[in-house]
């Protein structure tokens, strides 16, 4: 009888760690850290971001829509355009930003 409990807590002990290393890499691929290196690219060589490819994502609680994160892309505006705010998508709770030229003179 002793011998039985022995070999059912040892197999709970081995399902109880397999289990939880699963959680943990699937959370793992989840959880990425939220800095970047800076990048030693010469600005000029770096890519531009085209009229229809984002520069930029600001991440928010889906009911409260306060910004949680702001997630910048890789690539960045030409000149004379700006990272502005263009889209909301409802389906990754995010504010959509692109490059779109402002206009930077007073109008009456």
């Amino acid at each position: 009888m002793v011998r039985a409990i022995q070999v059912c807590s040892m197999a709970m002990f081995v399902l109880l760690l397999l289990c939880s290393s699963q959680v943990s890499e699937q959370a793992s691929t989840f959880i990425q850290p939220s800095i970047r290196l800076p990048r030693s690219v010469d600005p000029e060589q770096e890519e531009k971001c085209t009229d229809n490819t984002a520069c930029g994502w600001a991440v928010y609680k889906p009911f409260t829509r306060s910004i949680e994160n702001y997630m910048r892309n890789t690539c960045s505006c030409p000149e004379p355009t700006r990272c502005v705010r263009t889209d909301d998508d409802l389906s990754i709770s995010a504010f959509v930003y692109r490059c779109r030229k402002t206009d930077t003179t007073n109008k009456p």
